[in-house]
């Protein structure tokens, strides 16, 4: 009876888990991926705002054509 329990025991938490908290899996994993995406810009220093003056920057200097331009920055945003 014991060993029947023993083997039983890790199934019925395991399915009890996922029943209570299986649908919040995603939400949290992609708030996890934008909190890492973050974290990693503030660590590098790259910011949206920093990336749109630069492609400024080449598009005032002849670099990328206006088309260039809004394709990269449509990107970023």
């Amino acid at each position: 009876m014991w060993v029947i329990l023993l083997v039983l025991l890790p199934f019925i938490g395991i399915f009890s888990y996922l029943l209570t908290q299986g649908w919040g899996m995603n939400e949290r994993d992609a708030q996890q991926l934008v909190d890492a995406r973050e974290q990693i810009r503030q660590a590098v220093g790259f910011s949206v705002a920093d990336e749109i003056a630069k492609l400024d920057q080449l598009r005032a200097s002849g670099s990328i054509s206006d088309e260039e331009f809004k394709k990269l920055r449509a990107k970023l945003i």
